[in-house]
C-alpha cells in the first residue's frame, strides 16, 4: 500500500520495494499484465492540494499518506458483505468481491500467485524469491547472494500470462476461474 511512483522503473519494468518486513529490499519485475495495470494506475493520478502528484500509488483521498493497510482489508471485506449486512456510512458495492467458495484476504492473492507459478513448472526456491521469503536456512541465507532475477522474470512472465489468460476470457481456461459478482 505504500508504494510510491519513484519505485517504478518504466524502462526497467520494474517495481523496487526498498522496505519490506523481512528487512530485506525487493525488485518484483512487471509482467506485460502488471505493467499495464500500473500504466492504467498511472492515468488516475492525483494531484495533492499544490496542484503536484502524489507520490503513491494508492493514496488517501486527502493525498497527504498512503493507504492503510487495515483500510485496505476493511474495503476488501465490505465488498463481500451482503447488503443486510452492510456497515452504515460505508460503501453501497456489497457483494462486489464476494465469492462462491468464501471471504478471502488480500494475503490470499499471494497464496494463489504462488500457486498458479508452481502449476508453470516454476521451481520453488525461485517462487520464494518472488515472494520476498527468506532462505530456510540460516547458513544458506549467509552464502548465498543469488536473488535468482533472471528466474523471477521469467516466473513473474508465466503469471501475467496466465492472469491475461483468464481475464481474457479463453475458453480453455475457463475451469479454472472463479467468477467475481459485478457490482451493484
Amino acid at each position: 500500500m505504500a508504494a510510491r511512483w519513484e519505485h517504478v522503473d518504466w524502462i526497467k519494468r520494474t517495481w523496487y520495494l526498498p522496505e519490506t518486513k523481512n528487512q530485506r529490499d525487493h525488485v518484483i519485475h512487471l509482467s506485460d499484465f502488471a505493467l499495464q495495470q500500473i500504466e492504467a494506475l498511472s492515468s488516475l493520478r492525483e494531484l495533492d492540494r499544490g496542484g503536484s502528484s502524489v507520490p503513491w500509488l494508492f493514496p488517501t483521498k486527502s493525498g497527504t499518506g498512503h493507504l492503510c493497510v487495515k483500510s485496505f482489508g476493511k474495503q476488501l471485506a465490505d465488498r463481500q458483505r451482503t447488503e443486510a449486512d452492510r456497515l452504515q456510512n460505508r460503501t453501497k458495492q456489497t457483494d462486489s468481491l464476494a465469492l462462491q467458495g468464501g471471504r478471502w484476504v488480500a494475503h490470499d492473492l499471494r497464496r494463489t500467485a504462488a500457486t498458479m507459478m508452481a502449476r508453470s513448472g516454476v521451481p520453488t526456491d525461485v517462487i520464494d524469491e518472488c515472494l520476498n521469503h527468506k532462505l530456510r536456512s540460516k547458513v544458506s541465507r549467509v552464502y548465498i547472494k543469488d536473488r535468482r532475477l533472471q528466474e523471477q522474470i521469467v516466473a513473474f512472465d508465466r503469471l501475467g500470462s496466465m492472469i491475461t489468460d483468464l481475464v481474457s476470457g479463453d475458453e480453455s481456461r475457463k475451469s479454472v476461474v472463479v467468477p467475481i459478482r459485478a457490482a451493484a
